[in-house]
């Protein structure tokens, strides 16, 4: 019994030190991620023209805000990701000893209808509200004096 405690005290020696010097790497990633993203938030304009004061003149400064993929972009990765994952289920459900993988294939399966179901409804929303966007505001009614007051 003492043999397993000093293995594992052996094992937790050499194995511990790196787990906890990289959670205070992503520690310090973390903060400094959120130090740039509140950063952003200050005044845009102010951070991209400083005045040199030597010359008196502007001197522009690039911002560099990092690009996201756009939404449609996403929404393909994730339909693809979906896709993999209902292909890759549907391929280790024909085995016969992974027989239970039906079920994950299933549950797969519900979640990209319900995704596709989401997508559809978002799209219609969309070209809804386009839709009523176009629409010319109603024509005012004109009220006439009746006529037989003028006689």
């Amino acid at each position: 019994m003492s043999v397993f405690v000093v293995l594992g005290l052996i094992w937790a020696a050499v194995l511990l030190p790196p787990v906890f010097r990289a959670r205070a790497e992503r520690r310090e990633k973390f903060i400094d991620s959120f130090r740039e993203q509140m950063g952003a938030l200050d005044n845009r304009k102010a951070r991209a023209t400083e005045v040199d004061r030597n010359a008196g003149r502007k001197v522009r400064r690039a911002l560099k805000v990092p690009r996201k993929a756009s939404p449609a972009q996403r929404r393909r990765d994730i339909l693809g990701g979906m896709l993999g994952a209902l292909t890759g289920s549907l391929v280790l459900g024909i085995f016969p000893s992974l027989r239970m993988v039906w079920v994950l294939h299933l549950f797969l399966l519900n979640l990209f209808l319900g995704y596709v179901a989401l997508l559809a409804h978002r799209r219609n929303l969309a070209l809804r509200r386009v839709r009523v966007r176009v629409r010319r505001p109603p024509v005012p009614r004109v009220a006439l004096a009746p006529l037989d007051a003028a006689s």
